[in-house]
């Protein structure tokens, strides 16, 4: 992928973090897709395509149609989901495709993520979120790790992301996180 201003990202996780990103993203004229494995219960189905709608994204059907022609795909789901939705995701990602894990795991797990999807062709980035979502929205700090940690934070700093690159290493970012919570 190019450097420069980010066009298309796919969110995967439409929770509350997810919401946020993908509303502030469109408001920004980016192209948003998003998945979320409540988009296949039918009691949660109708509120998240009317989330999805009043957010201004797009609802996909598959986590392969919402990775579809995404330069940045956000990971944004629950710890215990994480490892399957990286697994899932792996062997979709084209080649440059940027893996951006938000989720709050430890960094084993990361580490175990990005062999995964490196061993595809997606470049994986941790993000260790160092503040609630809600009220600083694109603004709260993410440090991130890993070999295209320094390309991606410069990426998302230009789309209104306050990432700062902190280790060309997976795991230090989510270790940094963890001590700074204990």
């Amino acid at each position: 992928m190019a450097s420069g201003s980010i066009q298309r990202i796919a969110l995967v996780g439409f929770g509350e973090a997810g919401g946020i990103f993908g509303r502030d993203f469109a408001k920004q004229g980016i192209d948003v897709s998003v998945w979320d494995i409540l988009l296949r219960s039918k009691k949660a189905r109708g509120a998240m395509l009317a989330k999805a709608r009043d957010c201004g994204v797009r609802a996909t059907e598959s986590l392969r149609e919402c990775l579809r022609d995404a330069e940045l795909v956000i990971s944004a789901v629950t710890a215990s989901s994480a490892g399957s939705v990286a697994r899932e995701a792996a062997p979709i990602l084209r080649a440059g495709q940027f893996f951006l894990d938000i989720n709050s795991v430890s960094p084993e797990t990361k580490r175990t993520e990005a062999r995964r999807v490196e061993k595809g062709k997606g470049h994986f980035v941790e993000a260790a979120v160092m503040a609630p979502v809600p009220p600083q929205r694109l603004k709260v700090p993410m440090l991130l790790g890993g070999t295209h940690a320094a390309e991606l934070a410069a990426r998302l700093q230009s789309i209104g992301m306050n990432a700062t690159a902190v280790s060309d290493q997976i795991g230090v970012a989510s270790a940094v996180k963890m001590c700074r919570s204990v």
